[in-house]
């Protein structure tokens, strides 16, 4: 892969966007961001959210949190890095720190309509213009192992916490139903691209829906991953989940939530694959209302302070995206 260049604008390929069309991304994105902000606001009123407690941290929580971050942040951009790497495309660790970290910043805090990972992918193909198709693979399947692992913790945790606590056991469903949907699919997109052999017709030229279907998948090569590889990825995302975990926890000891952290690890995946619902950006008070939620039914409290705390920690990341794209459009006006 080639060195970090300045692209000429940040939108993602594809026909230019039409000035009304800007407008209406923009005044879309600025509703969300009101209905974020009012759900927050409700919780201040309404009392489930302390801002006392948020806004007087401990400087040993703080570096605990921290530490925390940067770990996941690092394990982030090795674990694309090494999916990439399967794929012929070689890159550099901090490269794909860089594009994570913008990919969070647009995802969360940016108008524009599209999702991180779009943002990440097309940063990688400025950089790799002949790779398209397997980097659209490689950010999909490093999405999608990310969920897997999320989910198998979340389904672990639930496992043995029903058996005391049974208000947890229809979490198990729920858990199980998510992760079968995911491994399922993974092996559908695995099992299609298998069946496209190399040297077939272009796509445009393809007959049947079938064959076009399975050129397109084949593109994506996710069937080139070895079941050990997989496993791998998966093994890296546990890990960075745990980080996130132990974020959460340590935000919700300080607000004094009454949960111990196998409790905490059983609601941080459901509550986080709530929060990832794009109404609001970032998920800004849709995930706090569901980690209130969640910490009442299994006999918590602080659930949506705990989060909010939280919530600043685990979107740092997106202070190093904007001075690295900060950075690519001074470069670019400079040129």
């Amino acid at each position: 892969m080639r060195g970090i260049e300045a692209p000429e604008d940040l939108d993602v390929p594809g026909p230019p966007a039409t000035p009304r069309e800007r407008v209406q991304r923009v005044l879309v994105f600025f509703l969300k961001y009101v209905l974020g902000l009012s759900l927050i606001a409700w919780m201040v009123a309404s009392g489930k959210v302390d801002l006392s407690v948020a806004s007087s941290l401990p400087a040993l929580l703080v570096a605990q949190c921290a530490l925390f971050m940067v770990v996941q942040t690092v394990l982030g951009a090795y674990r694309v890095r090494y999916i990439l790497a399967h794929q012929g495309i070689a890159c550099g660790l901090w490269q794909c720190l860089l594009f994570n970290c913008s990919g969070v910043l647009y995802s969360a805090f940016l108008p524009g309509g599209i999702s991180g990972d779009a943002v990440r992918a097309y940063l990688f193909m400025k950089a790799v213009p002949h790779q398209r198709l397997a980097i659209l693979g490689a950010m999909f399947l490093d999405r999608l192992l990310g969920l897997i692992s999320m989910v198998t913790l979340g389904l672990c945790a639930a496992l043995y916490m029903a058996i005391r606590v049974p208000v947890i056991r229809p979490y198990l469903v729920v858990f199980a139903g998510i992760f079968a949907l995911l491994v399922g699919g993974l092996a559908t997109l695995h099992f299609i691209g298998s069946r496209h052999a190399p040297g077939e017709v272009p796509f445009m030229r393809l007959p049947g829906l079938w064959s076009k279907l399975k050129s397109g998948v084949a593109g994506l090569r996710i069937h080139h991953y070895p079941v050990p590889v997989l496993l791998s990825v998966v093994a890296q995302s546990v890990v960075i989940h745990l980080t996130a975990v132990a974020v959460i926890y340590a935000c919700s000891v300080h607000s004094q939530s009454g949960l111990r952290f196998l409790e905490v690890f059983v609601a941080t995946p459901i509550g986080l694959l709530v929060n990832a619902v794009p109404l609001s950006p970032g998920g800004l008070g849709i995930g706090e209302n569901a980690f209130e939620l969640l910490y009442r039914a299994i006999g918590g409290r602080q659930g949506a302070t705990s989060f909010l705390i939280a919530r600043f920690f685990l979107y740092s990341p997106a202070l190093v995206g904007l001075a690295y794209i900060v950075q690519r459009l001074v470069f670019r006006r400079r040129r």
